[in-house]
């Protein structure tokens, strides 16, 4: 329950190339983090009132958890999520043992932190692990942990970055997740429209 409060590692920025494509302004940047590299393509499209987010990892780091964090400009009591028959709202503070247990939650496609005038959702095309905490929108792109059993005991026999690390989420990974401003809260704002019929590349990891 603890492991917040370790200390984060960052992934290292390598180069940020602008382009214009079309309609589409786009920022290509690569990062990397020991053995991994992230590539993506930071997108604002014309006509479109989100910022994606199109990313190709290579990801080999071990006993590692992956995430992408939005300090919005929003200040809210409970955050909105996306759920398989509709949505449910769930508060941004941890001031009861319950509220504690939920640190981190389940979402489909999107989440969204709203106030009665402006709101910020936070969609995606694969992830499912959440948290909204204060004024913070956190995403759980992948966790890198050992897989039980025998191969555990043989970690150390692998070199670093090596891909048959016995160890989950080891591979190419390719995601696409969306910042998505609007108006009002999550009903006015539509957000679960934007989720639903989101353009996104198919999701997979290799």
């Amino acid at each position: 329950m603890d492991y917040a409060e370790q200390t984060p590692r960052y992934f290292e920025l390598v180069s940020a190339t602008p382009r214009v494509d079309g309609p589409r302004a786009v920022m290509d940047q690569i990062y990397r983090l020991g053995a991994s590299e992230l590539r993506q393509e930071i997108a604002l499209t014309a006509g479109s009132p989100r910022l994606d987010f199109i990313s190709q990892l290579r990801w080999r780091e071990p006993r590692a958890m992956l995430r992408a964090s939005f300090p919005v400009a929003v200040h809210a009591e409970d955050a909105t999520f996306e759920i398989q028959f509709g949505h449910i709202r769930r508060p941004t503070h941890r001031n009861t043992t319950w509220d504690l247990a939920r640190d981190e939650v389940m979402a489909h496609k999107w989440a969204d932190l709203s106030q009665r005038d402006y709101g910020v959702a936070l969609l995606n095309d694969c992830k499912y692990g959440h948290k909204v905490k204060g004024n913070t929108i956190d995403l759980n792109l992948l966790r890198s942990v050992p897989y039980p059993g025998p191969g555990l005991w043989r970690m150390r026999a692998w070199w670093p970055g090596s891909r048959t690390m016995p160890t989950t989420d080891q591979c190419d990974h390719i995601f696409t997740y969306s910042l998505y401003p609007h108006p009002g809260d999550h009903v006015e704002g539509r957000s679960s429209r934007q989720g639903t019929r989101s353009t996104f590349p198919s999701a997979s990891c290799r």
